[in-house]
């Protein structure tokens, strides 16, 4: 059967497609680029705001016309089946941890049960996303994700690295570990992520590890140990710490469950151990109840941290959650914070970049852009060059900055 995947969303879905591309080709079965010449669709789908829930109903109602086998998998397979059924009651749901039982799925099956995605078929790339765990510990009131996902289930570290190996030996140079909360990895099964780490970085081939997505609380709770495994050359420098606010009130309602000053704490010991490294954060602006002096907090902490990445959302109610019942901010205010935090994140962000003119320094070329060859620094910044081939790791001179990449000569 020809099979046509189309993905949204998170690194973890990604994952969950290269899992699924793998199952298929292995089970004989052909993957497209071309959803005409398709006989089933899969749509990994994302609801995480309201916006992209929207769009993934557009593409649900769009690819139905196609008069196609259309499998449904992703977060709206198991948080929004109603919605999904209502619109395309002939669709097969694939909730995600059930990616493995896609063949299955194209054979008209449905409503399956939970399994693990180690020690199984990928589609394997110069750059492959890992699932490391599905789930999550928290419970973040406006977290539809954890509605989708559940609660923490960790796959096993020997499956996990033997999956790695195989990937670096097939050409795989680049490795993202991924999940909900990665710091949270093994705390169901008796390992850890710097464990994992450790493991993974030590298998043998030239290849980068890029640590995804921690939440500050699960960090703070290993930050010794998660310190020790980013020393390793093969690590990225670069680690993904989710603000969302900095002011206490807003966090307590968001049930976030730490502190700034845990925040910082953070911030602050993997600074003083790489001083190159990139930080990138999440903030949450318009947040039910956020005053001005709330918002002030937020954006006073960003002035002093300056994260090399920011990404801003504007608040967004998910069904289902607690923040759902919340009386909301009015756009005009919501629009307005949005604005301020992403011109200063843009400022933040040329300013750090342009510290690296004239310096040399180490990168992985893996994709191509028009022209360019693009890689990324051992601080898992973007950078362009025209002297590069993919696959290469070469030390550059940065010749020029913008606000989202580095130029090279």
């Amino acid at each position: 059967m020809r099979v046509y995947i189309e993905t949204y969303g998170c690194a973890a879905n990604q994952g969950d497609a290269s899992i699924m591309q793998g199952i298929l080709v292995e089970k004989g079965h052909q993957i497209v680029s071309d959803v005409g010449q398709a006989d089933a669709i899969i749509l990994n789908t994302c609801t995480v705001i309201d916006t992209t829930q929207q769009r993934m109903i557009n593409r649900i109602k769009k690819l139905m016309r196609e008069g196609k086998t259309l499998i449904v998998a992703g977060c709206m397979a198991s948080s929004q089946a109603e919605i999904v059924k209502k619109i395309a009651k002939d669709a097969i749901l694939l909730p995600p941890r059930s990616v493995v039982y896609v063949d299955d799925a194209l054979k008209g099956k449905d409503g399956f049960s939970e399994s693990l995605k180690a020690g199984i078929p990928r589609a394997i790339k110069i750059k492959l996303n890992i699932p490391i765990a599905d789930g999550c510990l928290y419970n973040c009131s406006y977290c539809i994700t954890k509605i989708a996902r559940g609660n923490l289930t960790s796959y096993p570290a020997d499956l996990l690295v033997a999956d790695i190996k195989k990937a670096v030996k097939e050409g795989c140079k680049e490795i993202r570990l991924t999940a909900q909360d990665t710091a949270s990895y093994g705390r169901d099964i008796g390992r850890s992520l710097p464990e994992l780490i450790n493991m993974v970085a030590n298998i043998e081939g030239e290849f980068r590890v890029r640590v995804g997505m921690m939440h500050p609380l699960s960090a703070y709770n290993i930050l010794d140990d998660l310190l020790d495994s980013f020393n390793n050359k093969k690590v990225y420098k670069f680690l993904h710490l989710p603000l969302q606010s900095a002011s206490p009130k807003i966090l307590r309602k968001m049930r976030r469950g730490y502190t700034f000053e845990h925040f910082m704490e953070i911030i602050e010991a993997f600074r003083k151990k790489f001083a190159d490294i990139t930080i990138a954060t999440d903030v949450i602006v318009a947040f039910p109840g956020e005053e001005k002096e709330d918002f002030e907090h937020t954006l006073n902490a960003l002035l002093e941290i300056e994260p090399d990445v920011i990404n801003i959302t504007r608040f967004s109610p998910r069904p289902g959650t607690d923040s759902w019942k919340m009386k909301r901010m009015p756009t005009q205010i919501a629009k307005e914070r949005s604005r301020i935090l992403s011109s200063i994140a843009q400022e933040i962000a040329y300013k750090r970049n342009r510290k690296l003119i004239g310096k040399k320094v180490n990168a992985l070329f893996l994709e191509e852009y028009k022209n360019w060859k693009v890689g990324k620094t051992d601080s898992y910044k973007s950078v362009f060059s025209k002297n590069a081939s993919i696959g290469d790791f070469m030390k550059v001179k940065i010749t020029d900055a913008s606000p989202t990449h580095l130029y090279a000569g």
